[in-house]
């Protein structure tokens, strides 16, 4: 079996007050029993992250699934500029909103850009036009901000959790799955 994660990221590349946002967002958690309250080494970084708890059992349709028994089993949060990816599974289709040419078998010069350049738009490599990158059709889905919560070997959440995210967030999400 090998690790994989589900990482709720804000559809906002660079959401203000991400550190104040992450902190909230984990006492909120905290506060449902969804994770423990302390940091350990339950995620897959050279970071500390927060362990699975009982309350986990509330957000997913699996809790006979959740990861009680891996070492890998918690919550990572990102609060740098991150491309939240699908790891191996990859990018199928980028269809650019402006051409609605497919860039996901060119040059991904676009996330270069956007990751470089600390800004929400990246160009088309087809039209040369200047996009907001939330707005490129990518399948699988991926994600593009300076905050994110990355829940390792979790199964999916239910639809409701999701949306509490997106309360708490006072934003659109991305629900990004990755499989390492």
């Amino acid at each position: 079996m090998s690790d994989h994660s589900i990482a709720i990221v804000p559809r906002k590349s660079s959401y203000e007050n991400n550190v104040a946002k992450a902190q909230e967002i984990l006492d909120w958690l905290i506060s449902k029993d969804i994770v423990k309250p302390v940091l350990s080494d339950c995620i897959m970084s050279e970071n500390n992250g927060y362990a699975v708890s009982e309350g986990a059992k509330d957000v997913t349709d699996f809790p006979e699934s959740l990861p009680f028994y891996l070492t890998v089993n918690g919550l990572e949060i990102i609060t740098n500029r991150e491309v939240f990816h699908t790891g191996e599974t990859g990018m199928q289709t980028c269809i650019c909103p402006s051409c609605g040419n497919d860039l996901a078998q060119e040059e991904w010069m676009f996330i270069e850009y956007w990751f470089c350049h600390e800004t929400d738009l990246s160009p088309c490599l087809f039209c040369d036009a200047t996009v907001a990158i939330h707005e490129m059709e990518i399948q699988p889905a991926w994600g593009f901000s300076n905050l994110g919560f990355k829940f390792w070997n979790w199964p999916d959440f239910k639809p409701d959790f999701i949306d509490e995210f997106k309360i708490a967030l006072d934003c659109e999400v991305v629900v990004v799955n990755q499989h390492i």
